[in-house]
Formats: C-alpha cells, sequence, structure tokens
C-alpha cells in the first residue's frame, strides 16, 4: 500500500512559515532600530518564541480543520511544523545575512563591543566558579567575543530559532491529533 503525502501539507508550512519569517524580520528591525538589541532582549527572545509558535501552530490546525476532515495525526502535524519553522528560520537566516552584511556592516563591531561590556559588567559573576587563574580565564573569554565571525551570528540565529520549532511542534502536533478509530 503507497502512501501519497497530501499536496496541501508543504504548501500550508511554507505559507505559514515565509509569514512567520517577514514577522520575525519586522520584529528584529523594530528592537534593532529602537536601540534594544534584539540579541540580548528578553522581550525580543519571547517575541520569537510567539511568533514561531504561532505560525508552526497555525498551519497544523488549518490543515486539520480546512484539508484533512478535522483528523490530524502526529505525524502530520511534525511534518506541517517542521516545514513551517524551518521556513522562518531559513527565511530569517537570510534576510540576517544581508543584514550584517550590506545593511549594517558595522553590526558585527556593535555586537562585539555590547558582548564584552556585558562580560565586564558580570565578571564578578562569572568569576565566581573560577579557580585557576581568574583573571587569565577571563581575558579567554574576552578573545572568544573578539573571533567571533559573521557566519558564527548567522548560524547562531538560525539555530536558535529551528530549536525554538523543534520544541514546539511535539506539542502542538498532540495536543490537535485526533484519535484514532478502531
Amino acid at each position: 500500500m503507497s502512501t501519497k503525502i497530501n499536496p496541501a501539507i508543504p504548501k500550508l508550512g511554507l505559507k505559514y512559515g515565509l509569514v512567520g519569517g517577514i514577522m520575525a524580520i519586522i520584529s528584529f528591525l523594530l528592537f534593532f532600530y529602537l536601540d534594544q538589541q534584539p540579541w540580548r532582549n528578553l522581550i525580543s527572545f519571547i517575541l520569537d518564541i510567539i511568533i514561531i509558535g504561532v505560525f508552526s501552530f497555525l498551519p497544523i490546525k488549518d490543515f486539520k480543520s480546512s484539508f484533512n476532515g478535522e483528523e490530524l495525526r502526529f505525524y502530520h502535524g511534525m511534518t506541517i511544523g517542521f516545514i513551517s519553522y524551518l521556513a522562518i528560520s531559513f527565511s530569517f537566516m537570510v534576510f540576517y545575512t544581508g543584514f550584517i552584511n550590506w545593511i549594517e556592516p558595522e553590526f558585527i563591531v556593535e555586537y562585539k563591543a555590547i558582548q564584552k561590556e556585558d562580560m565586564i559588567n558580570m565578571k564578578d559573576l562569572i568569576l565566581a566558579g573560577v579557580e585557576d587563574n581568574p583573571e587569565e580565564f577571563f581575558e579567554g573569554q574576552l578573545e572568544m567575543v573578539e573571533s567571533i565571525t559573521k557566519s558564527q551570528l548567522i548560524l547562531d540565529v538560525f539555530l536558535k530559532k529551528v530549536v525554538i520549532g523543534l520544541f514546539l511542534t511535539p506539542i502542538f502536533s498532540i495536543v490537535l491529533r485526533t484519535r484514532q478509530r478502531q
């Protein structure tokens, strides 16, 4: 018996994922241009979770109610959610690549300066558990911040969004699934 993938699954995941990606981009730009450093702002992080959550949940719900006769299997939800959060992550990563390379080429300099400033402000906390050569350890940490590359930042934003989706999608798939008839 051969089963075919419902053609609505990739279409819904991609459609909602691209809209979610646009929302993530708008959110980032608002925080960045309001001088709120979106990479270290808790509200920005929570908004990312909400955006990824909403745009992973909605296509699963839409598939169940509009395309599959109120029936949803766990694998349907996981597949749709996977496509959706990957589309969000990938579209944001493409934007972010252009943003830090061409729109704001000094972004990485600002990013490193703020990271170093944060580390200096939290020096006592960072060194609290270090017994051997604490000053040498701290200098090494500052050097690690200085060695951050654009590609590391790009990969970081992609992976963070994927991890959020990876955590939320199974929850939505379980909550929305229907029991199989015996």
